[in-house]
């Protein structure tokens, strides 16, 4: 398997409604940077997934940063995302951390 592996990073805000009492203080809106890391399988050695034109298409596609979203809705967003791109034609893993210590990989 061959992935074309992209990352980037985006500002954004999110906020957990229902958090736990132990974490209470993340049902308040705060602010993270973003770690994406996009993983999409290339089908041979050329990069027939271009790494700059394929991060550039992914920034211009993102959705703001800003409400209810933890780190598995963001990256199952930017799975489905790819997949809608690439007509499901290729596998695409995608990991979102916040502040590149805690998130989640979405395969």
């Amino acid at each position: 398997m061959i992935w074309a592996i992209v990352k980037l990073q985006v500002e954004g805000f999110h906020f957990w409604e229902n958090a736990p009492k132990e974490v209470r203080f993340l049902s308040n809106k705060h602010r993270h940077i973003f770690y994406i890391t996009v993983y999409i399988e290339q089908q041979h050695n050329e990069r027939d997934v271009e790494y700059i034109m394929f991060k550039h298409w992914l920034k211009e596609n993102l959705p703001v940063i800003d409400g209810p979203q933890s780190c598995e809705i963001i990256a199952s967003y930017i799975k489905k995302l790819v997949e809608v791109k690439f007509n499901n034609n290729r596998k695409v893993k995608v990991q979102v951390m916040e502040d590149g210590e805690n998130g989640a990989l979405i395969e």
